[in-house]
């Protein structure tokens, strides 16, 4: 494992984002193997980038972690730069913290969030050596694990994993997890007859199935149901406040508060709507609780009430008032999903305002009454008119509004009128504020299992391009901007959405022929897909056809405990254009969930009660406006880089230090304006991959710190990898820390076996006997590229004995000149010339920044490097 673990960080310089890889993130969990008897890797089939906010993993891997006898890790899909290396070298895919391969687990478990990852989860079993088919696998290979939003149709994976999780982890994960040692030495079968036995999975393999007249593959009627599984009391559920900080950017860059699950807005669209009744919510001070530690533990700047509809928590003003001001007390921000259009969303919108204007989103999905009544989402024109109207004049500039088209009955009047809407709502905004804007997301409906409408069409890609250009041909008003999903995205989602075991013969063909992330626009390659289709030789369109009610589905089988009687009762009102409304509020609608979880049923209706009750007397409060202080104080600090943490890019450098600077309560100044950053500033940046024992830092303050206490308190909340090393005051406006700095120090450290010493020593001068040294640099010119002198650059360059077993030590001191400075990567090609190929051996790493002090460079900060004198001084 350690010779795999080597090879794969090797990799690191070669790729393009190493921070993806790393598994040494703030909050990440690392054992000793031989202290735990369980493995468990969780995968997420996408890049890190999207990955790694997922709250379901994150709150399975704090649930699992927090087990003395299991280590659980992660895995994400890698990206092409990176898989191409493994397949090159013959390397297998591996878990990001230890860098185990996946096949030495006891279990993996992939995130099913989305039908578009599934060719990524066929990709990762191959890069692991894993055979692709459950059939194929015996006891030596780990159980394979899917859960998540999509499992609620596992028919187009049954061949490809071995089990499926249905509905909440959180309880069922620790039954699995004590039964997996169990399970060790039994053959296979009996291993997934055993977990057939824990109540809410599903195993493929042993469920009876049967065949329509059309080839259509259903569960057999004879057979069991298989019922999800249900969190009863949110509060008394672990939820993780060690929340996993990343270094590169994400999609979802923030913390997830989850205020409650499930919901009853009956959109006859929505999947998730149906599938995670009834409603649960996390109690207030329970919330103000989590929150606090999770921006303890991680210093992010925003966290979000997350929910599938936050608006629906029975005291949201309350909650927003509550979230807000204990942001204030880090310096942070909330965000709102997307809002619902009442009357006090505006006001929530105004809470949130009062820290950190955020974004503000509207999804009312249809632009007509008709359709409103039919996909149940009543919305008139004229509430999302004055609903956006207000929060334009209330000084917001831009509102986002998400629809849909391709909805069951929908025609092309009623496409039209979704631009005729938001071309209403931007000149109403403009009205009242002239720098109003509309982003208009529109996505393509796709007819999910277990909604009143899995049984309607989808349409063809066809339709929606013909649908999107009547959008774009009536959308060309300045301040308008206009979004759409990918036709043929939507496409291949319809087919694994409604999908059955067929659909696995698909999958595997078009993993076969090279298909991968096909989520994502710039990698989605449909010719590959048209090939996959003729080699199927199925026709994809029966999967996007309406079927009758009576016809069986493929997913029968998976009891959500939303009757099908009821979808029926409901499909019928759809085309009656007949509203239900929230049963929270209104007569229960008797959709089946009150026969199952009676319980739950009735402390939802009476939490939604009470909530409501105590709502209509709320009474605002204002949160202190974000006022920042005069800095008083700067200090600079040199700390060092060291590790794996050498390949993290300059901005992920900064994001460590400002959550690191939040986490430590350090009194930090911030700018002002609605986006408020920490007045810091680094020196030069450094390429990715390359050490420092010398780099620098300015922070200002708004109330004064002792400099060693800075220093300390800061180190107190550092990850291993970076360490403070130096504090001092500076003058509060000095000139900036870049302008200061006029050299730097360099080690190269050069393996042995590369270079000998010797050798290395006639390189060395055999440069320094140049009086030129041309380089080609990039312009900033139309030529791209420019001739630099480097030689008067370089004021001193020796060769020593490293520090490091079976490496040399050459040592560069760099000046600036005229704005340009030395680049120790240039240094290394120009001594490994005729060995470019190996250069990535070499490991730099940089000593110390110096600053001109009379007829001397010393170094920023004292404890650092030697001063220089400049008399008389030549370059050695």
């Amino acid at each position: 494992m350690r010779d795999v673990k080597a090879q794969i960080e090797a990799l690191m310089p070669l790729v393009e984002r190493p921070s993806r890889y790393l598994g040494c993130e703030l909050n990440s969990v690392h054992k000793r193997v031989d202290e735990v008897s369980t493995r468990m890797c969780l995968c997420f089939p996408d890049m890190y980038d999207l990955g790694l906010s997922n709250l379901g993993l994150l709150i399975l891997y704090s649930i699992l972690n927090d087990r003395p006898d299991v280590w659980c890790e992660r895995a994400y899909a890698v990206a092409p730069d990176l898989e191409a290396l493994l397949r090159e070298r013959q390397l297998p895919m591996f878990s990001v913290e230890s860098k185990t391969p996946l096949a030495e687990f006891d279990v993996v478990g992939f995130t099913l969030q989305y039908e578009l990852s599934y060719t990524n989860i066929l990709n990762m079993l191959e890069l692991s050596g894993i055979p692709l088919r459950s059939a194929s696998r015996d006891e030596s290979h780990p159980i394979l694990l899917g859960g998540g939003p999509c499992v609620f149709n596992p028919e187009p994976l049954a061949y490809f994993l071995d089990a499926f999780v249905m509905g909440d982890g959180e309880d069922v994960v620790h039954e699995i997890a004590d039964l997996v040692p169990r399970l060790k030495g039994l053959p296979r079968l009996e291993q997934l007859r055993r977990l057939s036995e824990v109540e809410g999975v599903y195993v493929p393999a042993l469920y009876p199935m049967t065949t329509n007249p059309d080839g259509t593959i259903v569960p057999d009627p004879g057979g069991p149901r298989i019922r999800k599984r249900v969190v009863a009391d949110l509060n008394k559920t672990p939820y993780p406040t060690r929340y996993i900080v990343p270094f590169t950017e994400q999609a979802h860059d923030r913390v997830s508060l989850e205020v409650l699950r499930g919901c009853t807005q009956a959109c006859r669209f929505c999947q998730a709507g149906m599938v995670t009744r009834p409603v649960r919510e996390r109690k207030l001070p329970l919330l103000q609780q989590l929150q606090a530690e999770t921006m303890a533990s991680t210093g992010y700047e925003e966290v979000a009430l997350s929910s599938l509809s936050t608006c629906d928590y029975s005291q949201v003003k309350e909650l927003v008032w509550q979230s807000v001001a204990e942001a204030r007390k880090w310096d942070s921000a909330v965000s709102l999903p997307s809002l619902r259009l009442d009357s006090f969303s505006v006001d929530l919108s105004d809470m949130v305002q009062s820290i950190r204007k955020t974004g503000i989103t509207f999804a009312p999905e249809a632009a007509t009454d008709r359709m409103r009544a039919v996909i149940n989402k009543w919305i008139p024109d004229e509430e999302l008119l004055r609903t956006t109207g207000e929060v334009y004049a209330r000084g917001w500039d831009l509102c986002k509004l998400y629809f849909m088209i391709g909805l069951p009955l929908e025609t092309d009047e009623d496409v039209l009128a979704i631009a005729r809407l938001a071309e209403s709502v931007l000149k109403n905004g403009k009205s009242v504020n002239p720098r109003s804007k509309v982003n208009l997301g529109v996505s393509t409906f796709v007819p999910k299992p277990h909604t009143t409408f899995q049984w309607d069409r989808q349409v063809t890609v066809d339709e929606t391009l013909h649908k999107q250009r009547l959008l774009r041909d009536n959308l060309k008003v300045a301040g308008l901007k206009f979004g759409k999903h990918d036709a043929q995205t939507s496409y291949l989602e319809g087919i694994f959405s409604r999908g059955d075991r067929r659909v696995g013969d698909l999958l595997e063909i078009a993993h076969r022929l090279g298909c991968r992330f096909d989520g994502w626009y710039e990698h989605l390659d449909y010719s590959r897909w048209e090939e996959a289709f003729r080699q199927w030789g199925l026709d994809p369109l029966d999967y996007l056809r309406e079927r009758p009610l009576e016809e069986p589905l493929p997913w029968d089988h998976i009891d959500v405990f939303v009757d099908k009687e009821y979808l029926k009762e409901d499909y019928q009102r759809s085309r009656d254009e007949v509203t239900l409304r929230d049963c929270r509020y209104r007569k229960c609608s008797h959709c089946g969930v009150i026969d199952e979880k009676r319980d739950l049923c009735v402390e939802m209706l009476k939490t939604s009660k009470a909530g409501l009750k105590i709502q209509s007397s709320w009474q605002p409060r204002e949160v202190p406006a974000w006022v920042e202080p005069t800095p008083v104080q700067r200090i600079r600090f040199r700390f060092a880089r060291t590790g794996v943490l050498r390949f993290l890019s300059n901005r992920e450098l900064m994001n460590l230090f400002t959550r690191a600077l939040r986490r430590s309560r350090l009194p930090v100044a911030y700018s002002q304006g609605f986006h408020p950053q920490p007045k810091m500033a680094f020196g030069s940046a450094l390429p990715v991959g390359m050490e420092s024992l010398g780099e620098y830092c300015d922070v200002q303050l708004r109330d004064r710190v002792l400099p060693a206490d800075f220093a300390e308190r800061l180190n107190d909340v550092l990850m291993s990898g970076l360490r403070v090393l130096g504090a001092e005051d500076a003058p509060l406006y000095a000139n900036s820390l870049m302008s200061v700095i006029q050299a730097e120090r360099y080690e190269l450290l050069v393996p042995a076996a590369l270079v000998g010493q010797e050798e290395l020593e006639a390189r060395v001068a055999g440069l320094l006997a140049l009086s030129e040294i041309p380089v080609e640099r990039r312009s900033k010119t139309k030529s791209g590229k420019r001739a630099v002198n480097v030689r008067p650059l370089i004021r001193s360059l020796e060769v020593g004995e490293a520090g490091r077993e079976g490496f040399a030590s050459v040592r560069v001191l760099f000046a600036d000149l005229d704005g340009c400075k030395g680049k120790p990567l240039e240094l290394v090609s120009l001594l490994l010339s005729d060995r470019a190929e190996r250069a990535s051996e070499v490991l730099v790493r940089k000593l110390d920044a110096y600053r001109l002090d009379g007829e001397s460079l010393v170094p920023l900060l004292a404890g650092g490097e030697s001063a220089v004198s400049l008399v008389g001084a030549s370059a050695h």
